[in-house]
């Protein structure tokens, strides 16, 4: 965090300082004594999320995103024969299995697969998209889905538009693969929810589908959801002007992911106000709305 903060800051990292936090990662995830789950998670870099509520003022969302991103890339270039081996040593055998060995070894598998396709490997990608094809129960397909989306690799658009058509027929899944269609860090996601609002068959009046495309986006993609145009912001508000007619509660919701919106850099943050007085001078909204709206202006 404190190298990303620095960064972000305008002081940039040392080489120095790479190699020892990855010569500390390394350290972590061989040591025998440490359980697997404990090193998938010191694999976990802090969130954008995170790391804006620490700036907490004059927030620019692409450049935390780019900063994450460069430390990412810098740590995979150097860990990557080390990640390689860590997933394949934690392929589980046998039949597959919900106890906690299992887990643990999915988990760190997982992670290292994750740092490695983020970090822009060739090998990470060729890894991800091996195990889709091969995964033989969900979290791993699904894990090897949301390696290439988050890095939106080459096989990204391929590979949700195959998930969707196989395996989306359990609304638990649908909404799994509507979150990460939304979170997407691309410049068109906002045409791809929505297409998917738009399509036919997609249940526009139920909450859960809704708050899982949606809310994802606005709430877990901050990169585009800030984006510097506005786009993002009005997306949303014209989402919340339409859906607030049928569900309220849903509507209100989605115009919580506004309450950060002072903390942005001045171009965000007065992008953000013109879509929120927008939605407001529009009018006919319901109370739940009404009262969130009026709050996030307020202040």
């Amino acid at each position: 965090m404190t190298l990303m903060l620095n960064a972000i800051g305008g002081v940039p990292w040392a080489e120095a300082d790479i190699n020892a936090l990855a010569d500390a990662l390394g350290d972590t995830i061989t040591a025998p004594a440490l359980d697997p789950s404990y090193k998938a998670l010191a694999l976990a870099l802090p969130s954008e999320q995170l790391i804006a509520r620490t700036i907490g003022s004059d927030v620019d969302p692409d450049r935390i995103r780019a900063t994450r991103l460069a430390l990412l890339k810098s740590l995979a270039a150097r860990l990557e024969d080390t990640l390689a081996a860590t997933y394949r040593a934690n392929i589980p055998s046998g039949p597959y299995s919900t106890d906690t060995a299992q887990s643990g070894m999915r988990a760190l598998k997982n992670a290292s697969l994750g740092l490695l396709v983020l970090g822009g490997t060739t090998r990470g990608t060729e890894l991800a998209r091996t195990q889709y094809d091969q995964a033989t129960n969900m979290t791993d397909r699904f894990m090897a889905l949301a390696a290439v989306v988050h890095g939106w690799t080459s096989d990204a658009e391929a590979m949700l538009g195959h998930f969707r058509t196989m395996f989306t027929a359990d609304p638990l899944v649908l909404d799994k693969w509507l979150a990460l269609s939304a979170s997407a860090p691309e410049p068109n996601v906002v045409a791809r929810i929505g297409a998917i609002l738009a399509d036919p068959t997609f249940p526009r009046n139920n909450p859960n589908r809704l708050r899982a495309l949606v809310g994802s986006f606005a709430m877990g993609n901050p990169s585009q959801f800030a984006r510097a145009d506005g786009s993002g912001f009005r997306f949303v508000t014209g989402f919340v002007a339409d859906v607030d007619k049928r569900n309220p509660q849903v509507a209100a919701r989605m115009l919580t992911a506004f309450r950060v919106w002072r903390g942005f850099e001045p171009t965000r943050r007065a992008a953000a106000e013109a879509a929120l007085q927008a939605l407001k001078n529009a009018g006919e909204l319901s109370r739940n709305s009404t009262d969130i709206l009026e709050r996030t202006l307020g202040g």
